[in-house]
């Protein structure tokens, strides 16, 4: 329960250093990593006139391409995390590295939200979502279920083989616990933690 408490917050951190280490490296104006969130001072003026459509305003603020890759960092990260993760409990199993399993746990949950946004773009739906790869959608042109298909992917097949590296007859034992501190953890940072240390 420990490493789920833990576990919790450090995907989030994980996610977002992707994006301020992008807005860093960029040398965007004042790069600021919150509890739940990376940003850059300049990021409002620049999105709303995205949206509005004037994307020449936009580029005197900062390269589109540049925004588009910061934004793409983090969905990124937790990629590359989520892989660790499933390397690190295949071979060493869930029990030694708690915090692990419970990271790898989290970091794809991010992406059950591809499921909705999927479903209305079957169904017709134009706009362009809130998440991270409706952004890159929006400055790349890239179809956004395109960019959402290998997030839902990693869902499935996250949970899949990390349930699998468990013994069967230790999974519930390991489990629940687990994912109980994880609920734990990301009502602890949510609440109290996060804004306190990185408000």
């Amino acid at each position: 329960m420990a490493g789920g408490i833990i576990g919790f917050p450090l995907a989030v951190v994980l996610h977002e250093l992707g994006h301020f280490v992008a807005y860093l490296a960029f040398g965007f104006p004042d790069p600021s990593l919150r509890y739940a969130s990376a940003g850059w001072s300049g990021a409002g003026e620049f999105d709303a006139l995205v949206r509005a459509g004037n994307i020449e305003a936009a580029s005197a603020i900062a390269e589109p391409w540049q925004v588009a890759i910061g934004a793409a960092a983090g969905p990124l990260v937790s990629y590359l995390t989520l892989i660790g993760c499933i390397l690190a409990v295949r071979r060493f199993g869930p029990g030694p590295f708690s915090v692990v399993l419970v990271v790898g746990l989290v970091t794809p949950l991010r992406w059950v939200i591809a499921i909705p946004i999927l479903g209305l773009k079957i169904t017709g739906e134009r706009r362009t979502s809130n998440v991270d790869e409706g952004w890159v959608a929006e400055l790349t042109g890239i179809p956004e279920s395109l960019l959402l298909l290998p997030g839902l992917v990693c869902l499935v097949l996250g949970y899949w083989i990390l349930v699998k590296a468990i013994p069967r007859d230790g999974r519930m034992r390991v489990l629940v616990p687990a994912l109980a501190g994880a609920a734990v953890g990301g009502i602890l940072w949510v609440q109290w933690l996060g804004p306190v240390v990185l408000p």
